[in-house]
């Protein structure tokens, strides 16, 4: 729990890593597992990039990692400012 609530705090890690500004965010579990399995790694992402027309879901994983780098590697930055 405490983790969900420095992703909150942490905002959006595409919006803070590529244009350096805080936006809120939902959760995006990596392994697509979603809400029901307990999992810490996920992502913190705006709707934007979570669900919009820049989204992960709306484009496609694949398209999605090469414009804006893969979930491991959001992954680990975001661990790492957190």
């Amino acid at each position: 729990k405490k983790l969900y609530e420095k992703a909150i705090k942490h905002g959006c890690v595409v919006c803070k890593m590529k244009y350096g500004v805080y936006t809120e965010p939902c959760i995006h579990h990596l392994t697509g597992a979603g809400m029901g399995k307990k999992s810490d790694k996920f992502i913190p992402l705006c709707h934007y990039h979570h669900q919009g027309n820049e989204g992960i879901h709306h484009i496609g994983t694949k398209t999605w990692e090469n414009k804006f780098g893969s979930q491991e590697e959001l992954l680990k930055y975001f661990l790492a400012h957190i």
